[in-house]
This record gives C-alpha cells, sequence and structure tokens, in this order.
C-alpha cells in the first residue's frame, strides 16, 4: 500500500521549496564579490562644494575648518586637544580615518584644493596635524601615521597619493610604509594589491638609505583608496543553510511509502 502526499501538503511543500530556492540565490548574490568602491579624499575644494567629497559628521561636532578650507577631527585652531576622526561612507562602507605621531594620539585632517583636478592628479587628500595651532604641517611626514578602519572587511586593490604640492611629484626612490611592514614606492597611483583586512596604516617611512644621512621617505597625502566588501563567515554560513533547506524539501516532495 502507497500512500502520496495531499494536496494541500503538495502546496506547502511547493511553496516551501520556492522560498527555500529565492533565500539560496539571494544569499549567495549578497555572497559574492563586490564591485569596487574608491574612497576619493583629494577632492575637496575651497569651502566644500557640490563635488566635494566631505565626512559625515557635522560641521563643529565630528570635524572643524582648519586653515582656510581645510578639515580637521579637531579644534586645532583653538588649540583644542588632538585627535577625533573623519568618516566617510560609500556604498554601505564606512571608512574612519585617524592620525598618530610617535605613537600618541594626532589629529587627521582633509586638505583643500582650489584647483582639483582628477585628470591631471591635482588635489591633496588626507594628512596628519600633531600639534595644536601649527598648521605648519599638514600632511605625513616624520613620525606621523595615518590609520583607516572599516566598518567591514575589505580588500585593498589601489591607493592613490598625493605629493605636498598637492601633485605627484615624488623625490626619486622615496617610500612609504603601508601596514607598518611592507614598503611601497610613492606614487600617484599604487595598483594590483589584494591586502584584506578592516584597519590599513599609512606612515612616512623614517628608515635611512644605504650609505647616506638622507631619509628614504617623503612626506605625503592619502588622495584615495579603492576596495571591496569581503562577505562575512556568517553570509556564506546562511547560504549553506539556504541550500540545505532546498535539498530537504526537494526530497519532501517524492511519495512517501
Amino acid at each position: 500500500m502507497r500512500q502520496h502526499i495531499s494536496k494541500g501538503n503538495k502546496m506547502k511543500t511547493r511553496q516551501l521549496l520556492a522560498a527555500a530556492i529565492l533565500a539560496a540565490f539571494s544569499v549567495a548574490a549578497t555572497a559574492g564579490p563586490t564591485s569596487p568602491t574608491t574612497f576619493d579624499f583629494s577632492n575637496l575644494k575651497y569651502n566644500g562644494g557640490n563635488a566635494s567629497f566631505l565626512p559625515n559628521e557635522v560641521l563643529n561636532t565630528g570635524y572643524w575648518r582648519c586653515t582656510g578650507g581645510d578639515l580637521c577631527s579637531s579644534n586645532i585652531d583653538a588649540k583644542t586637544a588632538l585627535g577625533g576622526d573623519l568618516k566617510y561612507t560609500l556604498n554601505g562602507i564606512t571608512a574612519t580615518a585617524t592620525a598618530t605621531y610617535n605613537g600618541a594620539v594626532a589629529t587627521v585632517m582633509q586638505d583643500h584644493e582650489d584647483a582639483y583636478n582628477p585628470s591631471k592628479y591635482i588635489g591633496a587628500g588626507l594628512g596628519v596635524y600633531h600639534k595644536t595651532g601649527d598648521t605648519s604641517d599638514d600632511n605625513v611626514t616624520f613620525g606621523e601615521t595615518l590609520k583607516l578602519t572599516f566598518s567591514k572587511v575589505v580588500t585593498l586593490s589601489g591607493i592613490s597619493l598625493r605629493s605636498d604640492g598637492h601633485n605627484t611629484t615624488f623625490d626619486a626612490n622615496s617610500t612609504f610604509v603601508l601596514n607598518g611592514t611592507t614598503k611601497l614606492k610613492l606614487s600617484h597611483d599604487i595598483g594590483n594589491l589584494s591586502m584584506t583586512g578592516k584597519v590599513f596604516t599609512f606612515s612616512f617611512d623614517n628608515s635611512l638609505r644605504a650609505n647616506s644621512t638622507k631619509l628614504s621617505g617623503d612626506q605625503f597625502y592619502l588622495g584615495g583608496v579603492t576596495v571591496s566588501a569581503v562577505p562575512e563567515p556568517e553570509t556564506y554560513a546562511m547560504m549553506l543553510a539556504g541550500l540545505g533547506l532546498l535539498g530537504f524539501a526537494a526530497r519532501r516532495r517524492k511519495p512517501v511509502a
């Protein structure tokens, strides 16, 4: 004697199967690689503007005007405490910029450029202040480190840098330090990277050149970074669970002896 699933149960099974398929494909879609997102810190015209890439904080609470059109993470012109951060959000990814000087808290800033021109690589970017009331140094130089902390795991694929003159003219063979250990040559466009994580640091190269007293580093601004979000482990777990449910629902459709 054989029993068959009733029409009502068949309907519920089909609905369950459809839901499982939808869930599995939805999660699979989110688990795939995301499109690259470029944070362009060099795009800041004097006093902002419609095309400027500005932090998400409210002026005078999360960032302050400093040195004309520049923006700072603390009000250093008023000689207040150093520190703070600048937050930028694009495509659901938040990048939080902070700074240190010889390990101590410093102020991160975004330098403006009246003549910003992306095609000619004219623009500034993120730099570091380590003294209150002193705006003579606003890029990343001796002892200074700029840190980007992302809201989710990302893969860093590209870096854009600017020199002291807000252009791409660096001292020959000068390098900077990425993540405390990796030395890369200073250049306006550094591609073909594949570094995964949530935190990335950009430091002045304090090491000495061989047989020379000249520092191998050169001051610079972080003009921008290109990253892609990496699916969290729980995303893959959800996808496997959805596929398991899909297989279970398919077996339920068979006649039961």
